[in-house]
């Protein structure tokens, strides 16, 4: 889909999923890291469910125009956390299973919508949940990537591998025109479509 094929309604869908998923992964995140014994996100403020505590400007631009994007990164440190590698891990897979239990609940709420609200809002309400239930799929799988500014990215800090600033922004510039260009939906797209099967039925 291009920019062309962009509808008022559309970027309301994205802006409103945006929302939703942005302050579900970062605070899933955050809550998890802490748990395991860092508490750097609760003095960040990211232990929270407020969206615009983790809404990351270019994922979030992504995600409007090009329907892919991200949050914004939890920093976390690895060396407070119980379990090494394995806690960074489990804290990257917390925001995956996070999204993913928000596409299947999305996806559940669309019959209800259907049959108990008015025959017009229902079907709005509907295409809703269905469109953000999607990207909640397409932003797991993304977020899956081990690099900054996606919560894979935090691999790198588990190993002890510091990415200097300009490196950061840079791989977000690259990650940017790849979601634009469509290369990273392509590379995404089979793993999109078995996850997609299992949760929503598409």
């Amino acid at each position: 889909m291009g920019l062309s094929d962009i509808t008022l309604q559309l970027i309301a869908f994205r802006v409103l999923s945006l929302l939703i998923l942005a302050a579900v992964q970062g605070g899933i995140v955050a809550g998890v890291a802490v748990l395991l014994g860092d508490k750097g996100p609760g003095y960040d403020g990211r232990l929270s469910l407020w969206p615009s505590r983790h809404i990351d400007v270019p994922g979030a631009a992504c995600l409007v125009l090009f329907g892919l994007g991200w949050s914004r990164p939890v920093a976390v440190d690895a060396q407070q956390f119980r379990g090494g590698v394995g806690a960074v891990i489990v804290v990257i897979l917390a925001g995956f299973i996070g999204l993913l239990a928000m596409a299947a609940l999305l996806n559940g709420l669309i019959l209800p919508a259907l049959t108990m609200l008015p025959l017009t809002a229902g079907l709005g309400v509907a295409a809703f949940l269905r469109a953000a239930s999607s990207l909640a799929i397409w932003c797991a799988l993304l977020s899956l990537i081990p690099i900054p500014p996606l919560t894979g990215g935090l691999l790198w800090r588990a190993f002890g591998i510091a990415i200097p600033q300009r490196a950061q922004w840079l791989l977000a510039a690259v990650l940017c025109v790849g979601v634009a260009t469509g290369v990273v939906r392509q590379a995404l797209g089979p793993a999109y479509a078995m996850v997609a099967m299992i949760i929503i039925g598409d």
